[in-house]
């Protein structure tokens, strides 16, 4: 199997490690914003990584709630999706308080169809480039 993809569904998500920002509005939580990053992607949807270290995500109703991601694609614009929470689990090989959480994006634009499809594009292009925009985006966060 192709490590650059993954084919476990009706689609091809491209497997990936770019930086995210994301929203959760749930009805029992207030708006809360947390950084992440993305796992794998396609235009259906994405399984996206997080830190949670107090356990939010456990108390929320999953069928009521949704995430709007906040995706900066290079040499494109910042794109926002709405999604629908498909399932959550803990990562367990990793330390601390990491989640995964699988996601339906809600209706696309073509216009947010072209933005995924380049940076699926630029991934296949220039990995080392993916990497160093994280490593900015990460020291950004930490100021």
């Amino acid at each position: 199997m192709n490590p650059e993809v993954s084919e476990n569904r009706g689609h091809t998500r491209l497997i990936l490690s770019y930086p995210l920002e994301l929203t959760l509005f749930a009805p029992n939580l207030l708006d809360r914003s947390f950084t992440g990053y993305i796992k794998n992607l396609s235009t259906k949807g994405a399984c996206i990584r997080l830190e949670d270290k107090y356990n939010r995500f456990d108390i929320i109703e999953q069928r009521d709630s949704w995430i709007e991601l906040e995706i900066d694609v290079p040499h494109g614009e910042r794109i926002f999706l709405n999604t629908h929470i498909c399932w959550m689990r803990r990562d367990p090989p990793q330390q601390g308080y990491s989640i995964l959480i699988g996601l339906e994006f809600s209706e696309l634009t073509d216009w947010q169809v072209e933005q995924i499809e380049r940076l699926a594009k630029i991934r296949n292009i220039d990995n080392r480039m993916i990497h160093n925009l994280y490593d900015q985006h990460m020291k950004q966060l930490s100021r």
